[in-house]
């Protein structure tokens, strides 16, 4: 019985780590010490002769740009030489390298956001590599832990390495902002701990919709909900929401839903979640469902006059 109950001890154990692992912990603490502006310690350091921060990313993003060419520079030698292995370890860890997101620094957009990009017109190239994302997307959307689970989760990687080569690969695809929106997507639903604190995907979302800005997509009211649940941001959240009744029409279940927190997070007196005082139909006074169920329960005396001090004394 002992060697039975630990086991059973052990198995919910397993599957509570499984459960909260990727969420543990997922936002970043914000540091203790805010003496100073950030804007105003950057221009103090540079004033200062030390770091810069733009000139600092610039840096990094050349280093990691040399550093996967480098890669691709060994992958060639190795084939020449015929050592497969090797050539395949430069293909490997490049793929890899590049498959991590570079988070936007200095800007509000995702890094491959950049000027040449802008739905045009249909290239039969991009169709086929958007469908094709798309199907490997389906194999993991509504399944169970997709979230949780590694097996899951390198499909949605995949998925999302093929959308954001339709936009790297075919910047004036007219499929450039249905597979930002799908990438903001991956990243909200299925990839989470590679984007902890919701940062990548909220860019993503409102990239998808700067690129078109009739998008059929939610991209709205998904961005709206990371911000209002996620990030308890309320003020960008109620933003987001009344566009979503302005220019997301389409979906009715999401239109209702944004018109019910922009009541909860602006009127919360007025709320129709609070309940409502309601005129009494014998004396005429106006009472709450908790004072009716009171008054029934127990009734005055005749004689009695109703109390009318708050302190209930």
């Amino acid at each position: 019985m002992d060697r039975m109950k630990g086991l059973r001890v052990a198995a919910l154990m397993l599957v509570a780590s499984a459960a909260g692992c990727q969420d543990w912990d997922r936002h970043t603490r914000a540091p203790t010490d805010l003496s100073q502006p950030p804007e105003k310690v950057a221009k103090r350091l540079k004033e200062d002769g030390g770091a810069d921060v733009s000139s600092t990313v610039e840096d990094m993003m050349r280093s990691r740009k040399a550093y996967l060419e480098q890669l691709t520079r060994m992958e060639k030698l190795y084939l020449e030489i015929g050592d497969l292995d090797k050539a395949n370890w430069a293909r490997r860890q490049r793929e890899r390298t590049e498959m991590v997101e570079v988070y936007p620094y200095l800007s509000e957009r995702p890094i491959i956001a950049t000027v040449e990009v802008a739905p045009e017109k249909s290239i039969p190239e991009a169709d086929a590599l958007y469908d094709k994302a798309k199907a490997k997307l389906n194999e993991v959307r509504g399944l169970p832990l997709t979230g949780f689970l590694e097996a899951n989760r390198v499909k949605a990687r995949e998925s999302q390495a093929m959308f954001q080569d339709v936009i790297r690969k075919y910047p004036k695809s007219d499929k450039v902002d249905d597979a930002a929106f799908y990438i903001a997507e991956i990243y909200k639903e299925y990839l989470r701990k590679e984007d902890p604190d919701d940062a990548l995907s909220i860019r993503y979302y409102q990239w998808s919709w700067e690129l078109d800005p009739k998008t059929p997509h939610a991209a709205r009211f998904q961005c709206a909900v990371v911000e209002d649940f996620r990030r308890h941001n309320r003020k960008r959240a109620l933003e987001l929401y009344r566009e979503v009744l302005d220019v997301e029409p389409l979906n009715a279940s999401n239109q209702r839903f944004a018109a019910s927190r922009i009541e909860q997070l602006t009127d919360e007196e007025g709320s129709h979640l609070r309940p409502r005082e309601e005129r009494e139909p014998s004396g005429g006074e106006l009472r709450t469902e908790t004072d009716r169920i009171d008054a029934n329960s127990k009734a005055p005396a005749a004689d009695s006059k109703p109390n009318t001090d708050d302190s209930g004394s």
